[in-house]
């Protein structure tokens, strides 16, 4: 088993004043206790910088937690990495990056409730994910310290995923290294592994599932990854017409700057942009902001860190904006907070769909609405990280004619079940992410969608790409370049909403195989530059609950599969029938080329291909497709 990635006492250390510093020097007198060092190994000196190339930020109220919850006016810093920041042409001349740290239900215990909520093995396993940001111009060197007392001895003891990034790396000294960052337009979201941090989450293969462990004796390799992780995103410095319609100026509109430290009287604001200064803000746990309608954006600065949520509920704009490279963090809430009840934790008489807290909440007017969403570090959601709604009167209706552009969108600390990504409405695009999730990722769920560009940790919940859970019509999506990072997808009996791609079985009953309806098609689909790193589940499960033609799968490659037998790695392809018996169709790829497509689908390096007879359930593919549908799907390898 890899290092066991040493975790430190629970020893609380606040960082000087509870003020934020950006851009000056400050004495911090940071010392930690616990099993190893975590007092940082530079100078007293906190050094930033705001320049035309580079800016990196501090907070000065920043403390050394890994166990309990943290005070309203302040941050939780890394414990276990530093993070500095040079430009290339100046290496000599490093400047700090706050590091942020997220740890499972931020260090409380399960508040008001019993009931499962998906971070009790990420609890009791001692994980946390470390992160930090800046923003950039030109080339960077990158130097990260583990500050835990283990060591290394080469930089190739380090490891960057995605691992395409191949970017210099040099080693610093026994606990250091250092990462040559070249300058992007699109920026880069990656993460930085140190080879004594990993260990391996093994299935115990007890009960219908199994359950997740960090013993390997008698169990079976789920898949390895650190144990106290550390994300870089480095993000390109606006400029420009991008500035201009991402940052807020005076001509924007009316602005209202909150004051730093308790937050909770936005339901009255009366000017059209909520503009957060780099500082810390905290609405609390019984409160989330439920804006006026006369609020059309949202905008966290670099260094703004606000503990709340957002909820835009008139749908009277026709542009919505919420921007900045803020982090807007859910860490106060307990999981499923219900508005309903004082935002205690839902019981099973509430419906969380309804009542429930989502880090951003939109309603639809269904007349043309765009958001641009920019920038933002979504931390710890406690439910759904972003949802859009859409009334007639009090009765809930589909959402239409919400256009959305997400850039540069982060999602970590996502510890809690049902803590999906986004869903995408028609005509959306979306490129340049990260997401750490534990529930659907990709929501595919819409027509004439872009994606590109996505780096993903995945935790146990959900699979990666859904289109699934309810009859749908869906026409023209592109997905492009998508890195699954890591993945704990470890089930050993055979979910419905699970795998790499997955349309599962409907929701109200999803051991039903007759609520799909004859009448709607999902096509063409196209998924293409897919890769997932180190062990995984199962490739793909499609329970057809429409019609379904034109799904195009172009260089999936997928490192290995997990060590669980091959029965729960299988994949499907299933068309089920409306209660009347008809059954949904599905396009013939043999013949025409309308079917499901597996182009340079690969497992291991091997190309899986339909002729060559490696795509069967036992055998490397994994591919258990129906008899009925074996002219509706091809596994090949294409052309130059």
């Amino acid at each position: 088993m890899p290092g066991s990635g040493l975790r430190l006492l629970a020893k609380t250390i606040t960082i000087a004043a509870a003020t934020m510093l950006v851009g000056s020097g400050t004495a911090i007198p940071a010392q930690a206790a616990g099993s190893a060092p975590a007092a940082p190994k530079k100078s007293a000196e906190v050094s930033t910088v705001d320049n035309g190339n580079l800016h990196t930020w501090w907070h000065n109220n920043g403390v050394f937690n890994t166990e309990g919850p943290i005070g309203d006016n302040e941050v939780r810093q890394s414990s276990i990495y530093d993070v500095q920041v040079a430009s290339a042409n100046q290496p000599e001349k490093a400047y700090d990056a706050f590091t942020y740290m997220s740890i499972p239900r931020s260090g409380k215990d399960k508040v008001g409730y019993t009931k499962e909520d998906g971070a009790e093995f990420s609890s009791q396993a001692g994980l946390s994910m470390s992160w930090s940001s800046f923003e950039y111009a030109k080339d960077v060197w990158v130097e990260v310290n583990l500050k835990t007392g283990q060591t290394i001895t080469s930089a190739d003891q380090v490891q960057i995923r995605p691992s395409s990034y191949t970017f210099e790396k040099q080693l610093v000294d026994a606990d250091t290294v250092k990462i040559k960052v070249p300058y992007s337009d699109a920026g880069y979201r990656f993460s930085l592994e140190f080879e004594p941090q990993l260990y391996t989450a093994y299935n115990d293969m007890t009960g219908d599932s199994g359950k997740l462990t960090t013993s390997a004796e008698g169990n079976r390799a789920i898949h390895t990854e650190p144990r106290n992780s550390m994300m870089i995103f480095a993000e390109p410095k606006l400029r420009g017409e991008q500035k201009e319609r991402l940052v807020p100026a005076e001509e924007s509109g009316s602005i209202h700057y909150p004051a730093e430290g308790e937050v909770t009287n936005l339901n009255s604001v009366t000017e059209e942009i909520i503009y957060f200064k780099p500082g810390t803000y905290s609405m609390g746990s019984d409160y989330h902001a439920v804006l006026p309608p006369n609020v059309k954006w949202v905008y966290l600065a670099p260094g703004a860190y606000v503990k709340g949520a957002f909820k835009f509920p008139e749908g009277n704009q026709a542009q919505y904006k919420v921007t900045g490279y803020g982090v807007l963090s859910g860490e106060q809430y307990v999981y499923e907070p219900d508005t309903s009840n004082g935002y205690k934790a839902l019981n099973g008489a509430s419906n969380c769909h309804v009542t429930c807290v989502k880090m951003l909440q939109f309603e639809s007017s269904n007349a043309g609405q765009k958001l641009d969403l920019q920038g933002v570090t979504i931390n710890e959601p406690p439910y759904h990280s972003f949802v859009v709604y859409a009334h007639e009167g009090e009765k809930e209706v589909g959402v239409e004619r919400f256009q959305m552009n997400v850039e540069n969108y982060k999602q970590v600390g996502s510890w809690y079940w049902q803590t999906d990504g986004l869903e995408l409405y028609d005509g959306s695009t979306m490129k340049n992410t990260f997401f750490n999730s534990n529930d659907d990722v990709l929501k595919m769920y819409h027509s004439d969608v872009s994606i590109d560009n996505t780096v993903i940790w995945k935790n146990e919940n959900g699979p990666v790409v859904q289109w699934g859970w309810t009859p749908r019509n869906i026409d023209n999506v592109n997905v492009t370049n998508t890195s699954v990072i890591h993945n704990r997808m470890y089930w050993k009996d055979v979910k419905y909403n699970t795998c790499i791609f997955n349309s599962s079985s409907h929701w109200e009953d999803m051991g039903s195989t007759t609520k799909a309806d004859p009448s709607t098609t999902v096509r063409n689909m196209t998924f293409d530059n897919f890769t997932v790193e180190g062990m995984t589940n199962c490739a793909i499960r499609v329970y057809a609950l429409s019609n379904t033609e034109n799904i195009n799968i172009k260089n999936l490659q997928i490192d290995s599969w997990n060590g669980l037998d091959w029965t729960s790695q299988v994949s499907h392809l299933k068309r089920y029938t409306n209660p009347a018996g008809e059954k949904v169709t599905m396009g013939n790829e043999v013949t025409d080329g309308k079917g499901l497509a597996l182009e340079n689908y690969s497992v291991g390096g091997e190309i899986i291909e339909k002729s060559a007879g490696n795509w069967a359930d036992y055998l490397p593919g994994r591919l258990g497709f129906d008899g009925e549908n074996w002219d509706s799907w091809n596994a090949f390898k294409s052309t130059p």
